[in-house]
């Protein structure tokens, strides 16, 4: 697309954030000039700048894994809660697809769960960030990928991947749902253990909810 006189620019309907949204790949010599055209026709809508931090956040209390952080090359969908991103049944062969079958058949060894902090306060605790160990009935389990203080829970946030360990000899068993529903939390920051609730999938009503309010509130509506 074009934008003001830049053309060439690149446009991918993809967020990091976990609201609708757009990534423009732009050329250098035309970003500050597309960065000055969006921001005044964005006035009217009440565009501005947001930090690195902000949208961490947003990413995180929306459960979107990061590329780099939470995710390498050595984990798999069905780890991380994307299978519905690979298609295993359109009859076209793809590298790693026996080992995603493998998966699909016989369950993982890790999951990808998200952590929401219950007895922690954020004004007098320390903050975790990434890295933290994490609990389950009292043993360890995994560590934590990324952290963040989430403003529409009013409380933090945190991922990470959690694994299964036969108690006696410590050898890794399938981790099920139930494994991770039926099991009580802690997340290990900076020696202290804070109570957590995990969960396979993100708030998806409460955002509904708040993106409706925002929608409302931006199109002028009062009520009646």
């Amino acid at each position: 697309m074009s934008v003001g006189y830049a053309n060439g620019i690149r446009v991918m309907s993809i967020t990091h954030t976990g609201e609708p949204g757009f990534m423009l790949y732009i050329p250098i010599e035309y970003a500050l000039h597309v960065y000055n055209e969006v921001m005044n026709m964005g006035q009217k809508y009440g565009i501005r700048n947001a930090g690195y931090y902000a949208l961490r956040s947003l990413r995180i209390e929306k459960f979107f894994a990061f590329w780099g952080q939470d995710l390498d090359a050595f984990t798999t969908p069905m780890e991380c809660g994307r299978e519905f991103q690979v298609k295993l049944d359109k009859g076209m062969q793809f590298v790693g697809q026996e080992a995603l079958l493998e998966q699909k058949q016989n369950g993982v060894y890790k999951r990808f769960t998200m952590f929401i902090l219950e007895d922690h306060d954020t004004d007098t605790d320390l903050w975790p960030w990434w890295g933290e160990p994490i609990f389950r009935n009292g043993h360890y389990v995994g560590k934590t990928t990324s952290s963040a203080y989430s403003y529409t829970l009013e409380r933090h946030v945190c991922l990470g991947f959690v694994h299964h360990f036969d108690e006696k000899t410590g050898e890794k068993l399938v981790v099920t749902t139930d494994f991770v529903n039926q099991g009580e939390y802690e997340i290990d920051i900076a020696g202290h253990r804070f109570q957590a609730k995990a969960k396979l999938y993100p708030f998806s009503s409460l955002f509904t909810h708040r993106r409706r309010k925002d929608e409302m509130e931006l199109s002028g509506y009062q009520g009646e």
